[in-house]
C-alpha cells in the first residue's frame, strides 16, 4: 500500500489550487440563468421551489436574498419540499400565469412536467445527476428559454470534467455574477457588506453540508469553503445577520472552525427539522427556513430556534435508539465476521415506519461500522411500500449508483422477470430510494451481483505515513490546519497504526461495550495513546506477539479541551484480511484470549 506524508499531501493541494479554475462553458452556463434570474426579479412575483435538506434550505435563502436585492419590492414567495412526500417536484404542482419560477436542488429530471405547470422560461438551478439525454441536451442548449437552466453535470458525459457544485454553490455562484449583469441592465443592486459576508457563510454552509469535492479542479467550492470559514472566524453583530450568527453561535461554532464542524453541527441542525417532519406532522423544512429568516427584533424567531434545537437533540436520541437496538449491533456483526463479511454491498431493513428520512443516517453510519456499501429501506404502512437511503463507503470502487443501475437492469437476465418497481436517484455514491415494492427482490439482486461490487485493493490505496509520536505534536497539528477545508475529494489518509495494548478490558466509555477508547503505547516514545472506537468488538484487534495489535485510524480535528489532533478507529476489511494473512496465517499465530495483564 502506498504511504504519503503530510507534507506531499500539502504540496499536492497547493498544486491542484494552482491550476483549479471554472470552465468558461460553466461561467456561461452561470450567466445565462443569472440573466433569466435578472427577469424574474424584475417582473415582481417570484415562487422559490427548493428541496427540504440544509443545500435546498441555503440555496432557497440566497436566491431569495438575491431577486432582493435586485428588486427590493418584488413579491418572493419561498416554498420548501416536506420530507414527507417524495423527492422532487409534487405531482399536484400547480403554477400561476403571473409569477416566475426558480427551482433549486431539483427538478433536473422533471423538466418537461415543471415546463407543462410552471411555464417554458422556468428557471432551474441543480447539481443532480441528469437521466434524460434530450433533458440533459436542453441543459446545455443556451438559446431562449433553456438558458434559464443551470446544471454543469449536463455539460459532459466524463462527470470528471464537470464542476462538482451542489445547489448552494450554484446559488452563490449566481448572486457572485448578478452584479456586473444587474448594471449592464440599468439595474443598480442593493449590496451590504452584511449580506455579503451572510451570503458567503451560507454557500460555506451548504457546500460543507452536501459534501461536494472540496478539491474539485472545476468549481470554485475550496474558494467558497474557505471565504466563508473566513468571515465567520470574523463576523460580529454587526457585519453578519444576527439571526444567523445566532445560529452558528448555539449550535457550538468555534474560532478556528472547520467544514467539517460547519457541517456536522449547523448543517445536521438545518437537515433535523425536516427528518422529523413525520413525528411532529408538519412540514419541517419550512418551519426551518421561517426561523432562520425571522425577525432578528422578535422574541418568536429565537423562541422558535429554541424549539428546533430541541427537535434536534430528540432526532439524536432516535438515531440512537435506532443504532443501539439488537438488531442493528447483530447485523454489523454479521457482516464484519458472519458470512457475509467478504461482501462489499448489504441490505439492511430498519423497522416498519421508521422515518424514512433517518434511512440516510443510518446507512452512513453502517457504511463506516462495516466498510461496505449499504442499501438501508423501512417499510411504510401509508404507502404500502419501502423507502430509504443508500450510502456508499470510500474503499468500494464501484459507484453505488452505477450497482443499482446495473442490478435493477438486469432482473429480467436474472430471474426471467421483472418484479422489482424501484424508483431512486442521486449522485454516484449517495442515493434516495423513495418507492420499492419488493425488498426481497431487492436483496436477491444484490446477492447475485454482490461480485460486481468492487473494493479497491489495498495496493491501491494511500494511507498516511506517520508516526505515533508525531500524532500530538503541533506541527502535526499545523499542517493538518493548512489543509483545511478538508472532506470529500481532500480526506486525510488513514493513518495505520502498531504497538503494545494496554487495558484492553477497560477503558470503556458510558458502560457501553461499543464505545471504547483503545490504549497503544508507542515504541519509542512508550507514549500512551488513546484512539476512539465507536462501533468496538474485540475481533477487531487479534493481539499477536507481545500483546501488539494493528489497526487503520482517522485523524480528525478536536476542540475539545483544546484544539488538537485526535486518531478514531476505522473499520477496514482488507487491512484487516491483510493483517490476518500476515501475522496469523503466515506467521501460525493464533488470536490469544482476554489479556488479562491490563495496567490496574
Amino acid at each position: 500500500m502506498a504511504k504519503l506524508t503530510l507534507d506531499e499531501m500539502l504540496d499536492d493541494v497547493k498544486a491542484r489550487e494552482a491550476i483549479t479554475e471554472e470552465a468558461q462553458e460553466t461561467t456561461e452556463m452561470i450567466h445565462n440563468a443569472t440573466e433569466k434570474l435578472i427577469d424574474a426579479a424584475v417582473s415582481g412575483k417570484v415562487t422559490i421551489l427548493s428541496d427540504y435538506d440544509a443545500d435546498g434550505i441555503c440555496s432557497a435563502y440566497i436566491l431569495e436574498h438575491t431577486v432582493k436585492a435586485i428588486a427590493p419590492d418584488c413579491d418572493v414567495d419561498v416554498q420548501l419540499n416536506d420530507r414527507r412526500g417524495s423527492y422532487g417536484l409534487s405531482p399536484d404542482l400547480q403554477g400561476e400565469d403571473d409569477r416566475h419560477y426558480i427551482i433549486s436542488d431539483m427538478g433536473s429530471n422533471q423538466l418537461p412536467f415543471a415546463r407543462e405547470q410552471l411555464g417554458d422560461d422556468v428557471i432551474i438551478i441543480d447539481h443532480h445527476l441528469i437521466e434524460d439525454d434530450a433533458i440533459r441536451n436542453a441543459f446545455v442548449d443556451n438559446t431562449d428559454n433553456n438558458k434559464g437552466l443551470l446544471n454543469p453535470h449536463a455539460l459532459h458525459e466524463n462527470d470528471e470534467m464537470n464542476a462538482q457544485y451542489c445547489a448552494t454553490g450554484l446559488a452563490y455562484r449566481v448572486f457572485q455574477e448578478m452584479p456586473a449583469l444587474a448594471q449592464n441592465k440599468s439595474i443598480q443592486p442593493q449590496i451590504t457588506e452584511k449580506l455579503e459576508n451572510t451570503m458567503a457563510v451560507m454557500a460555506a454552509i451548504g457546500t460543507a453540508t452536501d459534501m461536494v469535492d472540496v478539491l474539485d479542479t472545476h468549481s470554485n467550492n475550496r474558494e467558497i469553503l474557505k471565504d466563508g470559514l473566513r468571515r465567520i472566524d470574523n463576523a460580529d453583530e454587526k457585519n453578519l445577520d444576527f439571526v444567523i450568527g445566532n445560529m452558528l453561535a448555539r449550535n457550538n461554532i468555534p474560532d478556528g472552525v472547520t467544514a467539517h464542524q460547519l457541517a456536522f453541527n449547523v448543517g445536521a441542525f438545518l437537515n433535523s427539522a425536516s427528518r422529523m417532519s413525520e413525528i411532529a406532522g408538519e412540514n419541517g423544512a419550512a418551519r426551518m427556513y421561517k426561523a432562520i429568516t425571522g425577525d432578528e427584533s422578535s422574541a418568536k424567531t429565537y423562541r422558535e430556534l429554541d424549539f428546533l434545537q430541541e427537535q434536534n437533540t430528540q432526532r439524536k436520541a432516535l438515531i440512537g435508539e435506532l443504532t443501539t437496538s439488537d438488531e442493528y449491533k447483530a447485523f454489523v456483526q454479521e457482516q464484519r465476521y458472519g458470512n457475509d463479511k467478504d461482501n462489499n454491498i448489504a441490505v439492511y431493513q430498519l423497522p416498519d415506519n421508521v422515518p424514512h428520512a433517518f434511512a440516510g443516517l443510518v446507512a452512513g453510519k453502517l457504511a463506516e461500522a462495516t466498510d461496505k456499501a449499504i442499501l438501508c429501506v423501512t417499510y411504510e404502512d401509508k404507502t404500502q411500500s419501502y423507502s430509504g437511503s443508500g450510502r456508499n463507503t470510500a474503499n468500494n470502487e464501484t459507484s453505488l449508483k452505477a450497482f443499482v443501475d446495473s442490478i435493477v437492469a438486469r432482473e429480467a437476465e436474472a430471474f426471467g422477470d421483472q418484479q422489482l418497481q424501484m424508483t431512486y436517484g442521486g449522485h454516484s455514491d449517495a442515493i434516495g430510494i423513495s418507492a420499492l415494492n419488493d425488498i426481497t427482490r431487492l436483496e436477491q439482486l444484490v446477492d447475485k451481483f454482490q461480485d460486481d461490487m468492487k473494493q479497491k485493493p489495498l495496493e491501491d490505496r494511500t494511507y498516511l505515513d506517520m508516526k505515533l509520536s508525531d500524532i500530538s505534536s503541533q506541527e502535526t497539528l499545523a499542517k493538518v490546519m493548512a489543509l483545511e477545508p478538508t472532506g470529500t475529494g481532500l480526506q486525510l489518509p488513514s493513518v495505520v497504526v502498531e504497538g503494545k495494548e494496554n487495558n484492553r478490558n477497560q477503558l470503556y466509555k458510558r458502560q457501553r461495550p461499543d464505545w471504547k477508547s483503545v490504549r497503544i503505547v508507542d515504541d519509542e516514545t512508550k507514549e500512551k495513546f488513546d484512539i476512539a472506537d465507536w462501533a468496538y468488538n474485540e475481533k477487531s484487534y487479534p493481539q499477536f506477539e507481545g500483546n501488539r495489535i494493528a489497526l487503520v485510524a482517522e485523524l480528525g480535528i478536536s476542540d475539545y479541551k483544546g484544539i488538537h489532533v485526535e486518531l478514531t478507529a476505522k473499520t477496514d476489511r482488507a487491512f484487516s484480511a491483510e493483517l490476518e494473512k500476515t501475522h496469523f496465517q503466515e506467521k501460525n499465530h493464533s488470536t490469544p484470549e482476554k489479556d488479562t495483564s491490563s495496567e490496574r
